[in-house]
């Protein structure tokens, strides 16, 4: 089964540490999720769920908030791991 409570408090997670690892705080217009936010965010999932994301799962530019990150990378982690199930014949 898909572990989206799992995966979506890890994402907030690692999105609230990494906000508040900044050595100063983000411009206003800086995007509240930025490639560097993305790459503790990458890893974690990894590391959480097990699966390898691809290079483009955050857009350009970044993610104008937390809840556009978290429905993004969910949104590519549900297909990833449906991809890995094994497929059942039906009889």
């Amino acid at each position: 089964m898909f572990p989206l409570a799992t995966l979506e408090a890890a994402i907030r997670d690692e999105i609230t540490s990494a906000i508040n690892d900044r050595p100063t705080e983000r411009g206003a217009w800086e995007p509240e999720v930025d490639s560097l936010i993305m790459v503790r965010v990458v890893l974690r999932v990894e590391e959480e769920i097990a699966l390898d994301l691809p290079d483009d799962v955050m857009p350009q530019g970044g993610f104008d908030g937390v809840d556009d990150c978290v429905a993004a990378v969910v949104a590519v982690c549900r297909d990833l791991w449906a991809a890995k199930q094994p497929v059942t014949e039906k009889v």
